[in-house]
């Protein structure tokens, strides 16, 4: 994966970043149901799919390699057809003094239409629930959110 990293990135740029966030999702395309919240980096990178946390999970590992303070990020993404309602997620770096978005998975880079929940070191940090379960069955969370506008 950190090979991968050196041959997509040439310098400390954002351009160069930009780059670097399509090689990963030319590398992980997106494709729901193959992995889980703990899915690690590595593991989606060597799968080669996976979701928004994956990519994300797996870009914030690439910039760190390189050199960047990076940082998950969770929350929603507004899009104008609505179709977008699950949990999102994405990569910020910091650069020239002020902390840049990689939306891997959308390949968006401005983040006017991001809502951002929480932010931390992987998904862990950043997770909308946790807790302990020691019986029964498993559990699913439906959780409604309408973004009005961006």
């Amino acid at each position: 994966m950190m090979q991968f990293a050196h041959m997509h990135f040439f310098e400390k740029k954002h351009d160069n970043l930009i780059d670097l966030a399509q090689a990963v999702l030319d590398h992980i395309p997106y494709n729901a149901g193959l992995t889980h919240v703990e899915t690690t980096a590595i593991e989606a990178f060597e799968q080669k799919k996976g979701v928004c946390q994956d990519h994300a999970q797996v870009f914030v590992a690439m910039a760190r390699y390189l050199g960047f303070p990076a940082r998950y990020v969770s929350g929603y993404l507004y899009v104008e057809d609505g179709n977008h309602l699950a949990s999102h997620a994405w990569a910020e770096v910091y650069l020239d003094g002020k902390w840049h978005c990689y939306d891997v998975s959308n390949q968006l880079f401005t983040p006017k239409c991001h809502v951002q929940l929480a932010v931390g070191r992987d998904y862990a940090d950043v997770a909308p629930i946790r807790g302990v379960r020691s019986q029964g069955a498993e559990e699913t969370m439906h959780t409604v959110v309408q973004v009005l506008a961006c």
